[in-house]
């Protein structure tokens, strides 16, 4: 691809015959619905894709359309190409201002996500990112997101960032600076199997103080089960009783979380969280029951909703039930919200 600059693009972009510059009609049709400016949602090679990559499509015109837009609302990107091309799309893109949605997935180059990173840096109307599976992600593309979120630039509503098994506690760190910059406008945060232990819970409590407006959490997936994982959900607990915390749904589901764990999350969780999802925690005993037992005023049914027990089959469901009526003597001294859940159907 020859090396041009806007200007180039400016010039020709009434005349271009689309055709020549994709791969198929369908792309073609993309291309001209983004030209006219009636395209909404952009999703570049995934499974619903409505842009096919393929080798013969011109990146930079493409990133041209894409940066005229303004109606264009949400970009999908599964994939981009490494060297002068992808290098062209993502200079193009930092001259949108109608995006509002940008997800990345399927283990783009560590070249094209740092690319794509720094172009962010022009896109101050962004509300949302998602990033997941990005496995092939280096040192120097983690450090550019935690550069992008840091600098404040994207006051981002909601931040997905799942499966990058390759994250772990070194991304945590750079994650959290980058928390630190988003502060108060950031209302979900999702951080699903990226390899974070307690250590790296402990770093990202730290940066959430900064996240007052908070209001949905998701962990998910992580590893929460070593013996100083008391210490980073004792952490997690005292960030939930600050009194600016204001989290309506906080998700610990298959965290490996054992009775000591959950102990020291308890309090917390009765303070503040509303809704709380443990589901796939195993370990879990009628020990840990006990202590959702003993939460006062608490209500342990915004605990255990339905969605704890989705993946458990039925003979696990009952033995659930079970252990947490053995908790109490009868009906009478089990809390209300277990009593109407439990007794009517396991009770007789």
């Amino acid at each position: 691809m020859d090396r041009r600059d806007y200007n180039y693009y400016d010039a020709n972009a009434a005349s271009i015959d689309l055709g020549d510059i994709t791969s198929s009609v369908e792309n073609a049709k993309t291309l001209q619905q983004l030209r006219d400016d009636t395209l909404r949602s952009l999703s570049l090679g995934g499974v619903f894709s409505n842009f096919h990559v393929r080798e013969v499509n011109d990146w930079g015109w493409l990133g041209y359309f894409i940066s005229k837009s303004e109606c264009l609302r949400r970009l999908h990107i599964y994939y981009l190409p490494d060297g002068e091309e992808g290098h062209a799309f993502s200079e193009c893109i930092a001259r949108n201002q109608s995006i509002r949605r940008i997800c990345i997935f399927n283990n783009l180059s560590n070249e094209a996500f740092t690319s794509i990173m720094r172009a962010l840096h022009s896109v101050s109307q962004l509300e949302e990112l998602t990033i997941g599976e990005s496995n092939n992600v280096g040192p120097d593309g983690w450090s550019e997101l935690g550069t992008l979120l840091e600098s404040g630039v994207c006051q981002l509503m909601q931040f997905h960032l799942y499966r990058n098994n390759y994250m772990g506690n070194e991304g945590v760190d750079v994650l959290s600076n980058g928390l630190r910059g988003i502060g108060s406008s950031l209302k979900e945060l999702m951080l699903e199997d990226n390899s974070i232990d307690s250590e790296g819970l402990s770093t990202l409590v730290e940066a959430l103080q900064s996240c007052t407006g908070l209001e949905i959490l998701h962990l998910s997936g992580n590893d929460f089960s070593s013996s100083a994982a008391a210490a980073g959900l004792s952490s997690l607990s005292d960030w939930l009783q600050r009194h600016e915390v204001n989290l309506n749904e906080l998700n610990l589901s298959y965290c490996r979380i054992n009775d000591e764990g959950l102990l020291a999350f308890n309090e917390g969780a009765a303070n503040q969280c509303r809704s709380l999802y443990l589901r796939g925690n195993e370990t879990i005993t009628t020990v840990g029951l006990r202590y959702l037992s003993d939460r006062g005023g608490a209500a342990p049914s915004k605990i255990f909703s339905h969605e704890w027990f989705a993946e458990n089959s039925f003979f696990k469901l009952f033995d659930f039930c079970r252990r947490a009526s053995e908790i109490f003597d009868d009906g009478q001294n089990c809390p209300s919200p277990f009593r109407s859940w439990i007794y009517p159907r396991f009770a007789a």
